[in-house]
């Protein structure tokens, strides 16, 4: 009984170092943290609100360097705690829930690995609101009123991501893509965010 068991734990071990060596499977959660849109905004920190930004990565291996990527990412941004005045098109708030796939190429080094992507993006919601002004009521009080603009739902993108190394099969991936839609308003799209991530 001793025997089988001694031969089952080896058997499990090997299997357990050859599967480390062979992983295909690649996948990865965050918080989707901070985007910059090349419009009169400044480059900004998504608040923590819960369920509210998100990034999900799943990427295939299918050798050292070559992999293909799907991801969803979910973010809103708001600007207006900041603001000291609210002027004519002035950004209030901006909210993006996007699909997207590249091939990627990879780089290791030490324990810490390079991906440099290529893909497509599609826009499930891409909205930001801007005030235009206010209005007087006969009560006496007045009413902002803005209007929001729809960002395009396709466009092509170019990224890199830096993975390193936690504990097991878990890691940390630094994420930045841009974006140029092809329609729609702030066609230019940089956007960061950091997954901790697992291999199978």
């Amino acid at each position: 009984m001793k025997n089988i068991l001694l031969c089952f734990t080896f058997l499990s071990m090997a299997l357990l170092c050859h599967a480390q060596k062979n992983f295909k499977n690649e996948f990865s959660l965050g918080y989707f943290s901070a985007g910059e849109f090349f419009d009169s905004s400044a480059f900004k920190i998504s608040p923590f609100t819960k369920g509210k930004n998100i990034s999900l990565n799943y990427t295939r291996l299918f050798s050292k360097k070559l992999s293909v990527g799907l991801s969803y990412t979910q973010c809103g941004f708001d600007y207006l705690p900041t603001l000291k005045k609210l002027e004519r098109n002035t950004i209030e708030w901006r909210e993006q829930k996007t699909f997207s796939a590249a091939i990627g190429f990879g780089v290791s080094k030490w324990s810490v690995s390079a991906k440099a992507k290529a893909g497509i993006r599609y826009n499930l919601v891409g909205t930001k609101k801007e005030y235009y002004g206010s209005s007087l009521h006969s009560g006496g009080w007045r009413e902002g009123y803005g209007a929001g603009k729809d960002y395009g739902k396709l466009g092509a993108k170019l990224g890199a991501s830096i993975q390193h190394p936690i504990i097991w099969r878990f890691f940390g991936e630094l994420d930045c893509e841009y974006a140029r839609m092809f329609s729609g308003v702030d066609r230019n799209q940089l956007l960061l965010s950091y997954r901790i991530g697992f291999k199978f």
